[in-house]
């Protein structure tokens, strides 16, 4: 495939160029990689094809999409967040994209509602507001006229906040890092409170539904719907097709099978979380209730602890629950322009995809095996926008073979942000379809962040500025 020869508009300060361990000096003292540029016209003369920017800024999604079109590139951009392990590069980031749209996308998708992917709506609204938007695409679930999806969401956000008040309780009273984590599940789906007690993800919510420049009525889709372009993307070329979420609750609901994920080396502690009540206070009684004889094989402190590992939590199961289907009413989308494909399946879990893969439910009559359409996609695939973050139930082991090989992927990730993510058997999985052209965003540094150390290097088919806040793949 042929890339872009270009150079970075934003050369970073050698400050921030320079490495802090032996193989990062390596890197940084190598030739620098084929920079990508911010300038619209000169990817539609140098690549005659498309761009997928992937920007880092810690655990969220933020894409940019460049397709060629008469008048110069047309940007779309899919998702823009940060929640777990914010590096503080997003402002940075939108700064920045802003500038290589010229202040102008043709298409703005959200895929979910999740922190990690809209918080930089509400954090860089003031960016935002200067930026004109042609479209908005976002899941069904958002329509705001729709019954269904209203109470769907409020359920959600009513149990996240009373389970983030629960989760806050404990770590005043203890803290440990298990109740930690379910606290960022929690919030995640909030964004935690913002200015004057309002939520952070409704003010990015309220930017997606009229903050732009222009003010854009969204269109909301569920799979099989068939989306409207902007002009300028469809004269040019481009198709778009929707393949998630399903409208069947049982496949939102549907948010784990073992048996499609790589698991292999994990450590199993997704359960694992804080302890549960099974009694009510008046059958509760303290050590101090048994004489000394009764702790003569285990202390109090000891028979304690070993009750709460035995006592499954349900808040974390809660909170779990809520994550996930959250998770799985993530926009699915097919791009395909000059005879590539592009699949960015935001954080769609089992359900999303078993009604993708199967046409329904698995294992009911007439879904036992990949339709037709499944495998005609996935084999013909170029391009793949790893789903949640490189988790261990977000790409299913039949979708994962399915795919062409010598395709591409693009992890947007952060190691020890959250809840085992990445996988490192899924990945493994994806590097061998992909013949190793798998990059994810903690590759490259951002701020004064480094590369992750066990992210290894950008690989040969993608391009990045040295110290740079992204990678590109031209295609």
């Amino acid at each position: 495939m042929a890339k872009a020869s270009s150079k970075s508009s934003r050369p970073r300060s050698p400050k921030r160029m320079t490495a802090r361990n032996p193989a990062n000096a390596r890197r940084a003292s190598a030739p620098a990689p084929q920079e990508a540029t911010s300038n619209s016209r000169a990817l539609v003369k140098a690549a005659g094809g498309m761009r997928v920017r992937m920007y880092r800024v810690g655990f969220g999604d933020f894409f940019l999409l460049s397709v060629p079109t008469k008048t110069g590139a047309g940007h779309i951009l899919i998702d823009c967040g940060v929640h777990a392990r914010d590096l503080g590069s997003i402002r940075e980031a939108v700064t920045q994209m802003a500038e290589d749209c010229n202040k102008h996308l043709s298409l703005v998708i959200m895929t979910h509602r999740h922190a990690d992917h809209i918080s930089g709506f509400a954090s860089c609204s003031d960016i935002f507001s200067q930026i004109a938007v042609d479209r908005v695409w976002m899941p069904w679930f958002e329509k705001p006229d729709d019954p269904k999806a209203a109470a769907f969401q409020a359920s959600l956000t009513a149990m996240a906040g009373h389970l983030g008040q629960q989760f806050r309780a404990r770590l005043a009273a203890s803290h440990d890092d298990a109740t930690e984590q379910m606290l960022q599940m929690a919030e995640n789906i909030t964004g935690g409170l913002g200015a004057a007690g309002i939520a952070a993800n409704q003010k990015a919510l309220n930017v997606l539904h009229g903050g732009f420049k222009t003010k854009v009525q969204p269109d909301y889709y569920k799979a099989g719907d068939t989306p409207k372009l902007p002009p300028d993307l469809e004269d040019a070329g481009l198709n778009a097709e929707i393949l998630g979420p399903p409208m069947d609750d049982a496949l939102i609901t549907q948010m784990t099978n073992k048996n499609q994920q790589y698991l292999a080396g994990a450590t199993g502690t997704e359960q694992d979380f804080g302890r549960s009540k099974p009694f009510a206070d008046a059958y509760r009684g303290s050590h101090e209730d048994y004489n000394d004889k009764a702790f003569e094989l285990y202390g109090p402190d000891q028979i304690i602890r070993m009750i709460r590992s035995a006592q499954p939590d349900v808040l974390a199961a809660q909170a779990l629950a809520a994550d996930k289907t959250l998770n799985n009413q993530s926009l699915v989308v097919l791009f395909s322009f000059g005879g590539k494909n592009l699949l960015f399946a935001g954080d769609a879990q089992w359900g999303n995809w078993e009604n993708f893969l199967y046409g329904g439910a698995y294992g009911t009559p007439g879904h036992t095996e990949l339709t037709e359409k499944a495998r005609g996609i996935l084999g013909k695939i170029d391009f793949y926008k790893v789903g949640h973050h490189g988790s261990a139930n977000a790409t299913p082991k039949d979708a994962v073979l399915a795919m062409r090989m010598g395709c591409v992927g693009m992890c947007s990730t952060q190691e020890h942000a959250y809840n085992e993510v990445p996988r490192a058997p899924l990945l493994d999985a994806l590097r061998k379809r992909m013949n190793d052209q798998l990059a994810r965003s903690d590759q490259v540094a951002a701020g004064t962040e480094e590369p992750a150390p066990d992210a290894g290097n950008v690989p040969t088919a993608f391009t990045a500025p040295k110290g740079g806040l992204f990678i590109d793949y031209n295609f």
